[in-house]
């Protein structure tokens, strides 16, 4: 007899080779349409490129994985931003403060969303939506309108830097993506955080902490999005209302692509870092080819609905 999860396994299996297929067919494509795109340099710019939706891709993954979701996190980015860059001003001795600060007002904002999924039982989407548009209005709040600042030189590096010829913010994203590999499969929390989001009713009669792992969830959800902002700001160096901008959107898109599922308890890091990569290598190629934004949000939808087709086939079985 055919053993079922041979079976249930295949279309996961499908999934992934269609996403390697396709970063392939993409690369060769930019080969054809740019060929010196292909260059070491130019292919390690396209890692540096993807560093902060990559970092705002791991926690929409967290997030995902327990059955939730953050649309928050473009405020959250434009609010890290206007605060980092006005409290460093282009100061390097400022920079720890602004980091552990930013730091400090992401975990805030990611425990309120967790503490009001679970206690008030408000639905995420509408709790992240809600906190979203009270991050920005804080935002406008704290800039009056009109943002200012810059940032600090030193901080600056992660943006420019380099170290053995790889960049900094390459450096940064690979890092904390082993982290959280490590932290969802080798560690108890991270089973708690699959459990909970595969079976609530059968997490809570194992005795997980349910309340303590979603709050949890969405802090860490809130965090990444802090670096994404920090990283972003080194990008751009200066202030801006607009620097977090569909990273919402492009970060669940990431994550879905790479496998992990709405109803949560399925997916995970390797498959979100494809799922990015994706986004950026069709973007730039569009971008080439000189498609408009609306051509670019129809072939990202396009594919997200091919993965969800994918996800819908593997359930069904």
């Amino acid at each position: 007899m055919e053993d079922r999860s041979d079976r249930r396994s295949m279309p996961r299996i499908v999934q992934q080779l269609f996403i390697v297929v396709f970063l392939l067919l993409l690369l060769a494509a930019r080969g054809i349409v740019a060929p010196r795109s292909l260059e070491p340099a130019n292919l390690l710019e396209i890692m540096r490129q993807a560093a902060p939706l990559g970092l705002v891709a791991i926690g929409q993954t967290i997030a995902l994985l327990i059955g939730g979701i953050d649309l928050s996190v473009t405020s959250l980015i434009t609010l890290t931003n206007v605060i980092a860059a006005r409290m460093m001003i282009g100061g390097n001795e400022t920079i720890f403060l602004t980091v552990v600060t930013v730091m400090a007002v992401s975990l805030m904002v990611g425990a309120a969303n967790g503490l009001l999924i679970v206690f008030i039982r408000i639905p995420p989407i509408i709790t992240t939506l809600a906190m979203g548009i009270i991050l920005q209005g804080a935002a406008y709040i704290y800039t009056k309108g009109a943002p200012i600042g810059n940032i600090a030189p030193g901080f600056r590096v992660i943006a420019e830097g380099r170290i053995a010829g790889l960049p900094w913010a390459m450096i940064v994203w690979a890092v904390l993506l082993a982290t959280v590999w490590v932290l969802l499969r080798l560690t108890r929390y991270g089973r708690r955080l699959y459990a909970t989001g595969a079976s609530p009713q059968i997490a809570r009669l194992s005795g997980i902490p349910q309340r303590a792992t979603i709050i949890s969830a969405y802090m860490l959800c809130s965090l990444f999005a802090c670096f994404a902002g920090l990283m972003l700001s080194a990008y751009i160096g200066v202030a801006s209302m607009s620097v977090g901008t569909n990273y919402d959107l492009s970060s669940i898109a990431a994550a879905v692509i790479g496998g992990t599922t709405f109803a949560g308890g399925e997916g995970g890091m390797a498959g979100t870092v494809g799922g990015v990569l994706v986004l950026v290598l069709l973007n730039g190629l569009l971008t080439m080819l000189k498609i408009s934004d609306a051509g670019k949000l129809m072939a990202q939808g396009a594919i997200i609905i091919l993965m969800m087709a994918t996800q819908a086939f593997k359930r069904r079985d």
